[in-house]
C-alpha cells in the first residue's frame, strides 16, 4: 500500500462529529509524536487541531508513523508547513520528536532555523506541566499548562510574523506573556520567571473546545471511543503521581453540560461508546446520575481510571449491560502499609471483596497495574505480588493480566525527592518476580514488565535540565541511542526558582 493509499484509508475510517472550517493563512503542522493510533486517542491533540481551525488556521495533523511526513488530512508534505507544534503527554516521545525533526533534515537548534528559514517549532501538553526546561535545546516557544488562552497570543503573533519576518522580533513578542516559555530569549537571559495558567473552569470556552473528541476512528488504541471530560485535576493526593501537584485544583464539569454533550453524540456517533476521562471516575459529582443516562440511551461506556475503593455497583452495572467482562484496577503493591503511603488507602480485603462484587455483575477478567522500586519497598514486598495474585485468583476465579512498571519519581510530587532504582536493579526485581510466578503461571494469562530502560529514560527526561536538553539534541544529531543522567538537582532548583 503506498503512503497516499495509507493515509486516505485513514481518513476514510474517520467520522466526523462536526466539520471543522478548512482555514486559510498560516500553514501550521499539528504533530503527535507517535503513532496515529496513539495520537487518535489524544483530546489534546485534538483540542489544538480544532482551535487552530475554529480560528481561521490552515492547521493539518501529522504523526511519526504510519506515514510520518505527509499529513493526515490531504496528503500534503511537510515542507509545505513552516509552523510545526508537537502536543508532548510522555517524556520518552521528546526523543521520537527529535528524530524525526533530524530525518526530515530540520535543525534542532531554534537560531540555526532562524538564520534558514526554516520552521517554527513550539510544544504543548501535559509534559509542560511538569517540567519545560527538558525542552529548551529545539524549542522556539514552549506553551505552558492548558494554553487555551494562550494559543490566540500565539497565533495572532505568528500572523503578524508572517509579515514582517523577523524571527527574533516574534520570540520577544511571544515572551511577554508569562505562560509562553521562549528559550531563545529566557535561556539567553538566565531569568525565566514562568508562570503555569490552569483553566479554573472548564465551561468557560466551550466554543472553542467542548470537552470531547472531534473525530473518532476504529484505528485508535481506545477503538470508537468518544472522550468525554468530566474533570481536571484531582481530590486525592497520592505520593508518586503527578496529578494533584502539577494539574491544578479539581474542577469538575457541569453535569448539565455533559448531559448535552451526551446528546449530541447520540446523534453523530449512534454506535460508539464514550470514553469517561477523568484521573477517578469516583469522585465525579453526578456520576450515578450520568450512567443512569448512559443506561438509558444503552451507550456502552469506559473509564479512564477506576480506583478500587470507589468501584460500586451503579459502575458495574453499567459496564456488564454492555459488554464488558473486565476491568482494570491498580493495587500498585501487595504490601498494604506501603499502599497507604502511596496514597491508596485500602487493603487486600477490600480488593478481593469489590472483585467478588464485580464477578457478581459478570467480570471474569482483571487487569492488574502494580510498582516496583517504591521508596521503603524491600525484596520481601516484591516478592508479594504474585502471591497476592494467587489469592486473588483462588477466592475470585478471575483471569488475571499483570502490569509492572518502574516507579519513576516526578518534579513536584511529594515523592519528588525519592530515588529511582536504575533499570540494572528494576530488571533484578524484575527476575525476582518472574521466579516467584513460576509456581502461579497457570493461573495468570499474561504478565507484562514494561521496559526498564525506557523506565529510565523517562526519568532523566523528566528531570532534564537545560544544559541536559541540548546534550540530548546532540546525541540524537551524532546518532546516539543514549540519553545521559539528569542533573535533578539543578533541574529541580531552576523549576523552583523560574516556574510558578
Amino acid at each position: 500500500m503506498s503512503l497516499w493509499e495509507t493515509n486516505q484509508k485513514l481518513r476514510e475510517a474517520e467520522l466526523w462529529q462536526t466539520v471543522l472550517p478548512a482555514g486559510g493563512d498560516l500553514h501550521w503542522a499539528v504533530l503527535f509524536p507517535n503513532d496515529y493510533s496513539v495520537g487518535a486517542s489524544s483530546s489534546g491533540w485534538q483540542f489544538v487541531f480544532s482551535f487552530l481551525r475554529n480560528h481561521g488556521v490552515a492547521a493539518e495533523r501529522f504523526c511519526i508513523s504510519p506515514v510520518p511526513y505527509r499529513s493526515i488530512d490531504s496528503d500534503t508534505m511537510l515542507e509545505r508547513f513552516p509552523i510545526i507544534t508537537a502536543t508532548i503527554s510522555y517524556e520518552c516521545d521528546i526523543k521520537k520528536f527529535l528524530l524525526w525533526l533530524k530525518d526530515a533534515s530540520i535543525p534542532s537548534s531554534p537560531r540555526e532555523r532562524a538564520e534558514k528559514s526554516f520552521p517554527l517549532i513550539g510544544v504543548g501538553g501535559a509534559l509542560t506541566y511538569i517540567n519545560p526546561l527538558v525542552l529548551s535545546a529545539f524549542c522556539d516557544f514552549v506553551i505552558l499548562g492548558d494554553g487555551v488562552f494562550e494559543l490566540s497570543v500565539v497565533i495572532k503573533a505568528i500572523r503578524s510574523y508572517s509579515l514582517h519576518g523577523n524571527r527574533k522580533k516574534l520570540w520577544h513578542d511571544l515572551a511577554k506573556n508569562e505562560s509562553i516559555f521562549v528559550p531563545p530569549v529566557d535561556v539567553c537571559n538566565g531569568a525565566i520567571n514562568r508562570k503555569l495558567k490552569i483553566s479554573r473552569d472548564l465551561d468557560l470556552n466551550s466554543a472553542n473546545y467542548s470537552g470531547c473528541s472531534i473525530f473518532s476512528t476504529p484505528e485508535a488504541v481506545l477503538g470508537k471511543n468518544i472522550l468525554l471530560e468530566l474533570q481536571r485535576g484531582c481530590v486525592r493526593n497520592c505520593a508518586y503521581c503527578t496529578l494533584p501537584s502539577c494539574f491544578g485544583k479539581c474542577r469538575q464539569k457541569d453535569f448539565e453540560k455533559v448531559a448535552g454533550l451526551v446528546e449530541s453524540i447520540c446523534e453523530r456517533f449512534p454506535d460508539h461508546h464514550i470514553g469517561l476521562v477523568t484521573p477517578e471516575a469516583g469522585d465525579y459529582y453526578a456520576l450515578d446520575k450520568l450512567l443512569l443516562l448512559l443506561r438509558s440511551k444503552n451507550i456502552s461506556v469506559s473509564f479512564a481510571s477506576l480506583r478500587i475503593d470507589r468501584l460500586s455497583e451503579s459502575v458495574l452495572e453499567t459496564l456488564t449491560l454492555n459488554g464488558h467482562k473486565s476491568i482494570t484496577i491498580a493495587p500498585e503493591t501487595a504490601n498494604e502499609a506501603l499502599r497507604f503511603l502511596c496514597g491508596k488507602k485500602f487493603t487486600n480485603e477490600l480488593i478481593v471483596e469489590k472483585l467478588l462484587l464485580a464477578k457478581k455483575f459478570g467480570i471474569t477478567k482483571v487487569k492488574l497495574y502494580f510498582m516496583i522500586g517504591l521508596p521503603y519497598e524491600t525484596d520481601e514486598d516484591v516478592v508479594a505480588i504474585p502471591f497476592f495474585c494467587n489469592k486473588i485468583v483462588e477466592q475470585t476465579g478471575m483471569s488475571l493480566t499483570l502490569t509492572i512498571n518502574p516507579f519513576v519519581p516526578k518534579p513536584w510530587t511529594i515523592w519528588h525527592d525519592k530515588k529511582f532504582i536504575g533499570k540494572n536493579e528494576a530488571k533484578r526485581r524484575y527476575g525476582l518476580i518472574t521466579k516467584s510466578l513460576c509456581r502461579f503461571q497457570k493461573h495468570i494469562a499474561n504478565v507484562n514488565f514494561s521496559s526498564a530502560r525506557e523506565a529510565e529514560e523517562e526519568y532523566n527526561l523528566s528531570w532534564g535540565s537545560i544544559e541536559d536538553s541540548f546534550k540530548l539534541c546532540d546525541k540524537v544529531k551524532l546518532g546516539l541511542n543514549i540519553i545521559e543522567a539528569c542533573d535533578r538537582d539543578k533541574t529541580e532548583a531552576i523549576l523552583k526558582n523560574n516556574f510558578s
